[in-house]
């Protein structure tokens, strides 16, 4: 399955549901999103859309449909990541941490970070 970037809004949704760890009901989503005003059909439209594209399954618990993931985040976010960086950085991640740096978006403890992970990937 190839995998696609979502829209921000059904973004949300997995994020909230790789957030929960476990398989849910569709009220997990009602009340984790009570704050932005979407409504049952809303929130039901856009379940049925991520499992449409694959991103979820459901199944049947009674009355009730439990959602899951069928991607983890991690999958996702390699998708991700890799699409930004060739859309806004010409694949380069150089230029990527360069437009931070320019921004001034960067702090000591960012770059000393960033100083810890180089070294521990070289020496891997």
């Amino acid at each position: 399955m190839k995998i696609k970037k979502l829209p921000e809004t059904e973004l949300e949704l997995m994020l909230a549901l790789w957030e929960a760890d476990k398989s849910v009901q569709r009220n997990y989503f009602n009340t984790k999103f009570s704050d932005k005003g979407w409504s049952d059909s809303t929130i039901l439209t856009m379940l049925s859309r991520l499992q449409e594209k694959g991103f979820i399954t459901s199944e049947k618990s009674g009355n009730k449909n439990i959602y899951s993931p069928a991607i983890s985040k991690e999958e996702y976010m390699q998708v991700e990541n890799s699409s930004f960086l060739s859309r806004l950085h010409k694949g380069s991640i150089k230029h990527f941490v360069a437009s931070l740096a320019d921004n001034d978006e960067l702090s000591s403890s960012d770059i000393e970070e960033l100083e810890n992970m180089l070294k521990q990937l070289k020496e891997k």
